[in-house]
């Protein structure tokens, strides 16, 4: 039998025309199939993969902009820190020029409103011996706390501060400037006296304030209990350890009101006025210690009110 190998194509349009004849092989048709099929094939798979393409881009970009933002939050967040770092160390630059400022200008101030001191009056406290070098050293520290002038432009520069008391109160949460009790009646002064018992000459190394039996006695400043019992010749006492160079201690109570190990802050009840141990009466023997030295709690407890009166 014998192959044909073409294909014959007849165009028959019109009866009255002539019947068209073509002759196609059948490795072109075939060929030309194919090649057809591949190109469908081929767009197909092309149209597909940027489809793909397209959604991956789409999703890599979504990704991209999410990181973007994450990095920006990152960025927003370091610099917040960094300025809240820089406000730290800016508040506590400042914290610690006012504490040298409030020395300074404590050495200023001049005793022209202290409280007459009633002689009379109960007195208490340890008799410390008095020798040359340690006289001289106090009677310095007394004059350079009282009589120098060399704050006074301290002194106007806080005259502002008035108004914002609340303000200034905060910051000096620390220093003992509360007035430690319900009184101001002073029977006995910081510096060298006639010892109440002994009459001999001694240094007393605190301020005596008297009143009634079971007048409150209050922190001067925010800190932490040390002793809160019997102290030998000072009798029942308080001592509280500030966080900065100065430390309290309450002496002659009737009654604690604390413990030790115990926050307190400034102006709380820590005890009754009373007259334990060695005193003459009622009374409350006050002491302030710097770095570990007694200095004259006055012009402490009384730097609120002269910067108000100035």
């Amino acid at each position: 039998m014998k192959r044909h190998h073409r294909w014959r194509i007849l165009i028959m349009s019109e009866t009255d025309q002539q019947v068209k004849r073509f002759s196609l092989h059948k490795i072109v048709a075939f060929s030309a199939i194919a090649i057809v099929f591949v190109l469908a094939v081929s767009v197909t798979v092309t149209l597909t993969m940027l489809n793909q393409l397209s959604a991956d881009n789409q999703a890599l970009q979504e990704k991209i902009n999410e990181q973007e933002g994450t990095i920006t939050a990152q960025r927003t967040n370091i610099e917040t820190f960094e300025e809240e770092h820089e406000k730290i160390e800016s508040d506590l630059v400042e914290l610690s020029q006012l504490e040298t400022q409030i020395s300074e200008m404590i050495t200023a101030l001049e005793p022209s409103d202290i409280p007459p001191v009633d002689e009379d009056g109960p007195q208490g406290g340890i008799e410390l011996a008095i020798n040359e070098s340690t006289h001289e050293e106090n009677s310095e520290t007394i004059e350079l706390a009282r009589l120098s002038d060399t704050g006074s432009s301290l002194l106007e520069r806080y005259e502002k501060a008035v108004s914002e008391l609340d303000e200034v109160r905060s910051d000096l949460k620390t220093v003992p400037i509360e007035w430690p009790a319900d009184t101001d009646r002073i029977t006995s002064e910081f510096g060298t006296r006639e010892d109440p018992f002994t009459y001999a000459e001694s240094f007393h190394s605190g301020l005596d304030l008297a009143d009634d039996w079971g007048t409150e006695i209050y922190a001067a400043a925010d800190g932490t209990v040390t002793l809160a019992g019997r102290d030998g010749g000072y009798g029942l006492s308080v001592e509280i350890d500030h966080p900065n160079t100065y430390e309290t201690k309450y002496a002659h109570l009737a009654d604690i009101d604390v413990e030790e190990g115990q926050s307190v802050e400034q102006g709380d009840l820590i005890g009754l006025m009373g007259s334990t141990g060695r005193s003459t009466g009622v009374h409350l023997h006050y002491e302030v210690f710097n770095n570990g030295e007694t200095i004259d709690p006055y012009p402490y407890m009384t730097f609120l009110q002269r910067v108000l009166n100035d």
